[in-house]
Parts: structure tokens; sequence; C-alpha cells
């Protein structure tokens, strides 16, 4: 039980430097060098940026809603 628990520690460590470094990547350093550079934001980027990012939103919401319930009826699988 307790290997589970400290497994469990480790991968949530792992994914919490993932998103945040993705969050970093993708809402600071990305936007931040273009800015930076002088690049001319028109409408069309704009609008391309926030679908992109509606859908990794949306994609990353079903994938943490659903991975749960993956596991559990995984683990009923085995059990029986």
């Amino acid at each position: 039980m307790e290997e589970n628990e400290h497994q469990l520690n480790k991968d949530a460590k792992l994914c919490t430097r993932w998103a945040l470094g993705l969050t970093v990547l993708f809402i600071v350093i990305f936007p931040g060098v273009m800015f930076l550079t002088g690049y001319n934001y028109s409408l069309s980027f704009f609008k391309g940026w926030t679908y992109l990012s509606f859908g990794w939103l949306i994609i990353a919401g079903l994938f943490i809603a659903s991975r749960p319930i993956v596991e559990f009826v995984k683990g009923e699988n085995n059990e029986g």
C-alpha cells in the first residue's frame, strides 16, 4: 500500500511539473517571444490562437474526466 502511495505522489509531482511547464510555454513564452519581436497580431491569428486554446482545453478536460472512469473499469475487470 505504501508503494502505491509513493508512486502516486511521484506521478502527481510529474504531472504538476508538466502542467505548469506547458502553461508557461503556451501562455507566457510563445506569445511573449512574438510580442518582443514586433509580430503584428492579426484578427485571424488571434482567432486561430483562441480556437487552439479552447480546443486544447476541451481535449484536456475530456481526458481528465474520462481517465478515472477507464481506470475504474479496468480495475473491476482485473478483480473478477
